[in-house]
């Protein structure tokens, strides 16, 4: 988080209101977009969990009128007067192995033309009073299905131990009618025990086809995706609209029974699903709808895309219009950093030229402003600098000790009172010109060989006042000699070199120049006595770093004062882009150098 607080920091101005202002409005509209999603989400949840109890209530009612006719012919058989007489008189005269007397055909038609009856109220079904005795009453014929199977059948157990009022709900198996097994493979069944005088005589067993309910689901499913079944309380489906499902276990039955609100979400055969339930009404069975999850919410999907399509236009539109108007507004603020980095650069010139009447067009005429003061105090600062250069010059060309002007005059005069040789002539030559350079103050500019021409005049005039004889040497190069450099700022190096190289004594000055990369370079080369390089340490540190303390006074002897003075006017006329070089090795002499601009 640290790291792009840090980033952000780094952008423009520009960039940091356009991430800004985009934030603001993105983040609230996809917060409300997720929010009402959220919500959308859940009303058509609740719409759709309607919408299946709905579905699960009308299929309540018609397929509670189809177990209540099944009831009601039960009831019927159980109650009739005239079926029970009859099934009580057969129970005397029918054995396991046969009839023990011949029964009247009136009776047994009597019971035939009963069962039709409840046929035709219960059509299709299949009716089977199954007397203890072996005989058996149905409304099929016989050859499709013995009724003395049932007896073999492993639930068979639970109806005789049923109470009068009780009746077995067998659910779903497979069909028992041979010319149905293809059309209609399942039935679903239910049996009671037939009582008289609290003895039972037969039981009761009545099937319909499970085709009739699953009839019903096909015609109330609201879509091709939704299943709908009958499940009993251990649940095993009893009807499906898929046959391949009856008799198999449904993996969620304990969520049924568990769960208070009677829908909830699941994974059926590897996909979300809206199960909703309902408990039968006459039974314990319960009706289940499944409808698949994304088809229940499907609509939210359109709305998402629909709202998400006209969010990222009206976004992109907004987006455009927002970086015209940021740029629009922040073009001040950006010609205003553009100025300051030319102005951070040395371009003193360069102006923002904003008008108006706004905050930054003030603050734009306020930095105009101030960089025309600025430039204003330069040119002054200039001037003043000049006039100081001058004065400095005019100081450097003033400490030519008047006491060295007599002792040569004076020495001239003796030689030429007891010599009246050439040599005289020439130390007066020189020494007219040497005095002529320093009373000449208007150039303080001057081409090289006239420098060169001074230094030539000044050693004469030294070999001559000291015994010892110091040889110049000028090893310069055709292209210097006629480039300007500032005046009279070689002779105190020479005199530096006499006094404190050479003490007096005899020595060579190599004086050389070339041009490089356009920079004029100055070398000169003495083989006086050098010097350490403590002290050569402490003479760069005086010059350059213009610390003087009191070991550097202490020391004064090795600096001399003119090496100091030639650099910092040098600095003040060319600035940073001069640079002075010294090298000095004990008894080996001493060599500096000048980096000279020419522009």
């Amino acid at each position: 988080m640290k790291g792009l607080t840090l980033k952000f920091a780094t952008l423009s101005l520009r960039q940091r209101l356009i991430i800004s202002a985009i934030l603001c409005v993105l983040l609230p509209s996809l917060i409300t977009f997720l929010v009402s999603n959220y919500f959308t989400k859940d009303v058509l949840q609740e719409r759709a969990v309607k919408q299946s109890e709905d579905t699960l209530r009308l299929l309540d009612l018609n397929i509670t009128s189809y177990l209540d006719n099944l009831m009601y012919v039960s009831n019927y058989i159980q109650f009739n007067n005239e079926i029970t007489s009859i099934l009580k008189e057969n129970q005397y005269h029918y054995t396991k192995d046969g009839p023990v007397s011949k029964l009247s055909a009136l009776q047994y038609v009597k019971i035939s033309r009963n069962l039709e009856d409840m046929t035709d109220l219960l059509s299709p079904s299949y009716i089977t009073i199954l007397m203890k005795n072996g005989f058996s009453y149905t409304n099929y014929p016989g050859y499709e299905y013995d009724p003395n199977n049932f007896y073999k059948q492993e639930w068979f157990d639970n109806i005789k131990d049923l109470n009068f009022y009780e009746t077995y709900w067998l659910g779903a198996h497979p069909t028992y009618i041979e010319s149905q097994k293809k059309k209609n493979p399942y039935l679903i069944t239910i049996a009671r025990a037939i009582e008289i005088s609290g003895k039972t005589y037969a039981y009761t067993i009545i099937s319909i086809n499970e085709k009739e309910i699953s009839n019903i689901f096909e015609q109330f499913a609201s879509n091709d995706e939704q299943t709908l079944m009958l499940i009993n309380s251990e649940g095993t489906i009893i009807s499906n609209q898929n046959e391949q499902e009856i008799q198999k276990k449904f993996s969620y039955i304990k969520q049924i029974q568990n769960n208070q609100e009677n829908y909830s979400i699941v994974d059926y055969k590897n996909k979300e699903y809206l199960l909703v339930s309902r408990s039968l009404s006459n039974a314990d069975w319960k009706l289940v709808s499944l409808v698949p999850y994304k088809k229940t919410v499907g609509n939210i999907n359109t709305i998402t895309r629909t709202t998400l399509l006209l969010q990222g236009v009206l976004f992109f539109i907004f987006l455009i219009i927002l970086i015209y108007l940021v740029n629009e507004l922040t073009k001040p603020v950006s010609r205003l950093s553009h100025v300051t980095k030319e102005v951070e650069n040395g371009n003193l010139q360069i102006r923002s030229g904003i008008k108006g009447n706004g905050d930054i067009a003030l603050l734009g005429n306020s930095f105009d402003k101030m960089l025309d003061k600025i430039e204003e105090m330069i040119e002054q600062i200039k001037i003043e600098e000049n006039g100081k250069r001058k004065a400095e010059l005019e100081m450097l060309q003033a400490q030519i000790n008047p006491h060295f002007l007599f002792n040569v005059l004076n020495s001239i005069r003796l030689k030429i009172i007891m010599n009246g040789d050439k040599d005289s002539a020439k130390l007066i030559q020189s020494l007219s010109s040497l005095l002529r350079m320093t009373i000449n103050r208007n150039n303080e500019f001057i081409p090289l060989y006239e420098e060169i021409e001074v230094v030539d005049h000044y050693v004469r005039l030294m070999n001559f006042r000291h015994k010892g004889y110091i040889e110049i040497i000028n090893d310069l190069a055709s292209n210097t000699i006629l480039e300007e450099i500032p005046r009279f700022f070689l002779q105190p190096l020479i005199e530096n070199a006499i006094i404190h190289g050479f003490d007096q004594k005899g020595g060579t000055i190599i004086i050389s120049s070339w041009i490089e990369d356009d920079v004029l370079i100055i070398r000169l080369n003495d083989n006086g006595k050098g010097m350490d390089v403590e002290r050569l340490q402490l003479l760069k540190q005086k010059y350059m770093n213009k610390t003087f303390n009191h070991q550097l006074e202490n020391k004064a002897s090795l600096t001399g004062i003119g090496i100091n003075n030639v650099y910092q006017r040098l600095m003040m006329i060319y600035g940073e882009t001069f640079r002075m070089e010294i090298d000095s090795q004990r008894s080996k002499g001493t060599e500096i150098k000048f980096y000279i601009p020419r522009k």
